[in-house]
């Protein structure tokens, strides 16, 4: 069993939510940002946040929050979009 096969689909439905969220911190010139903040913007607990991001690696470091960026960047590469595509 992959990693990825116990992941809920809970935690799959959120990660473009978190993608978008994060894209926009970025665009704002957010440099990082702690699980207390993300949860406040996704409106979920930052218990919730750390789990969700766990199931993916370890992103954050503690008392310095997440890269916005490099979080930004992990979750498109989880979600696929950095595959082109043919329409």
């Amino acid at each position: 069993m992959s990693k990825n096969d116990s992941i809920s689909m809970s935690v799959i439905r959120r990660l473009p939510r978190y993608y978008r969220f994060l894209t926009e911190l970025d665009e704002q010139g957010v440099d990082r940002i702690s699980s207390n903040k993300l949860a406040e913007i996704m409106n979920v607990t930052a218990s919730q946040v750390r789990q969700d991001l766990n199931c993916f690696g370890g992103f954050g470091q503690q008392g310095y929050g997440y890269s916005v960026g490099q979080l930004k960047d992990e979750i498109k590469g989880i979600l696929g979009l950095n595959n082109g595509y043919k329409a």
